[in-house]
């Protein structure tokens, strides 16, 4: 699976809903990338998205179960790849930007 979005959010954390939610209402491509695959820990994501209505919605993608793995690009980011943690399947998504939990740890 290979895709084009404009934003890929990591976690559903509040400031990522928040900005899930507003690059949508602005027509993005949104990929929430959420490691857990139990349904509590997207609860605010879905609900905010309910809220929001259907035209927000369909450019939002979320993906359940997996993690971020690589991001790269020369000057500035062009591709993410994204793990499936059941399968360890491999996704390439083209991205211009992302977004990583405030607690991230990149090293």
């Amino acid at each position: 699976m290979t895709r084009t979005v404009d934003l890929v959010v990591v976690g559903a954390h509040a400031a990522a809903v928040a900005a899930v939610l507003e690059a949508a209402r602005r027509d993005k491509r949104v990929l929430v990338v959420l490691r857990s695959s139990l349904a509590r820990d997207g609860t605010r994501l879905r609900r905010s998205l309910r809220t929001a209505g259907e035209r927000v919605r369909r450019h939002v993608t979320v993906l359940p179960g997996a993690e971020v793995v690589c991001v790269d690009g020369v000057p500035s980011l062009e591709a993410v790849v994204i793990r499936r943690l059941r399968t360890g399947g491999l996704i390439g998504v083209n991205a211009s930007a992302i977004l990583f939990p405030p607690d991230h740890d990149e090293g």
